[in-house]
């Protein structure tokens, strides 16, 4: 077996650690401070795109991205959904609510290329039946918002201590989670055991003809 590098087994394994360690992590970060969601997004990003690169080099072949790409997106996603109704369910207390204000704030943001797009934040003000209010909005980030309207009762987990975020409860899916992140795992053993035959394949190849030239 060749050392870690281009055509290497050991790369695979330490591919394979890489995003095992980085999951790991922000799976950790949303269990133990569900408001730092963002940061656990940037550390599985930033995980998936290093594999992704990494993975053509050792392997030798770019079309592996096409098989390697979803795999790694899918568990990213279902760790993170995963962690994020893990925590907020261990969090956050059943409550019933009562939609009394619906605001929506839109921002435009410029990337570093100079495009912009539009940024919709729905916020939600909540007050328990009795009249008590929520403390923490209801907060959707996305164009549509959720399909509440002001007056409507719904059921909410909301952190009496304001370290998860407010959410619907019918939102919260371990099931679907669970789902992804075994898909997921499925894709990924079954993306590299493709290119461990790969990196095998090539290898006999070299032998070969090795054995050939003598």
């Amino acid at each position: 077996m060749r050392p870690f590098g281009r055509g290497s087994q050991l790369g695979i394994v330490v591919l394979l650690a890489i995003l095992l360690f980085g999951l790991a992590a922000a799976f950790a970060i949303v269990m133990l401070w569900p408001q730092a969601l963002l940061a656990s997004i940037v550390i599985a990003c930033t995980t998936v795109v290093l594999v992704a690169v990494i993975t053509p080099r050792i392997v030798d072949r770019i079309w592996v991205l096409w098989l390697v790409v979803p795999a790694l997106a899918l568990i990213a996603l279902g760790t993170i959904m995963l962690a994020e109704d893990l925590s907020v369910s261990r969090d956050g207390e059943l409550t019933e609510v009562v939609i009394v204000d619906h605001t929506l704030d839109v921002e435009t943001v410029h990337d570093s290329g100079g495009r912009s797009h539009e940024a919709y934040t729905h916020e939600y003000a909540m007050e328990r039946t009795d009249g008590t209010p929520v403390e923490e909005p209801l907060i959707y980030r996305g164009q549509d918002g959720y399909d509440f309207e002001e007056g409507e009762t719904i059921t909410v987990l909301v952190d009496p201590d304001g370290h998860a975020p407010a959410t619907p409860a019918q939102s919260v899916d371990f099931g679907a989670d669970a789902g992804i992140v075994i898909v997921g795992l499925f894709a990924v053993i079954g993306a590299y055991g493709v290119c461990s035959l790969l990196l095998l394949k090539d290898a006999i190849r070299g032998r070969d003809r090795r054995s050939f030239g003598h």
